[in-house]
């Protein structure tokens, strides 16, 4: 299978999906009167440009962002990150599975509808939980320990170099510099690649006055 761009047609099932979970982990008796959190679409999933690996799979990439109207706010991360990870498990179907890493809650859907099948695997999210100043990400730092750490630099003028162009010009930067370059990493070792986010950045940088 060769790696290529998922339309946004595509992705309207993980989408739904990620969405309707969402939904179930806010109803969780470990989140529904404790935790306040609104919920948006990050990175490739964001800007239209998701690629399918080698193996056909690919990944859409949410914040979960805490409000101030949760009842112990966000001042302890190790007991948020566990919460949020139990519900997802909670709330997973037969053929998902869920991962705690050290930033993220993954969620990996599988083509078998009775259990999840690694060899199957059809696309995952991965949920990073954000404080309510929106300035810092969990982030374990021992076995069972987590702590804020603040989050990257959002490089917003990047953004609004890229949300100042036509949609003409955000099409052509997009289909011709950045996919490509986006494509061409998911044919690398993970640890050899460099982020989708890294390649927008640049990509807008060079080519956008």
């Amino acid at each position: 299978m060769e790696v290529k761009l998922v339309t946004y047609t595509e992705s309207k099932e993980a989408r739904q999906r990620a969405t309707k979970l969402i939904q179930e982990v806010r109803e969780h008796s470990l989140i529904k009167g404790r935790y306040k959190f609104n919920h948006r679409l990050i990175g490739s999933g964001k800007r239209r440009c998701i690629v399918k690996d080698l193996d056909g799979k690919y990944d859409l990439d949410y914040q979960i962002i805490l409000t101030k109207n949760s009842k112990q706010g966000d001042s302890k991360p190790t007991q948020i990150k566990a919460d949020f990870f139990q519900a997802f498990s909670d709330c997973k179907n037969q053929n998902e599975k869920v991962e705690n890493s050290t930033t993220v809650i993954t969620v990996r859907m599988s083509k078998n509808q009775r259990t999840f099948d690694a060899s199957k695997e059809k696309f995952s999210f991965d949920f990073v939980i954000i404080s309510i100043d929106e300035s810092k990400r969990i982030r374990r730092n021992a076995p069972n320990a987590y702590t804020w750490v603040q989050l990257p630099s959002k490089n917003s003028y990047i953004y609004e170099k890229f949300n100042g162009l036509s949609a003409d010009d955000q099409r052509h930067l997009l289909e011709e510099y950045i996919i490509p370059r986006v494509i061409k990493e998911k044919d690398k070792h993970e640890a050899d690649r460099f982020s989708s986010v890294h390649i927008f950045y640049e990509e807008v940088n060079n080519h956008v006055e």
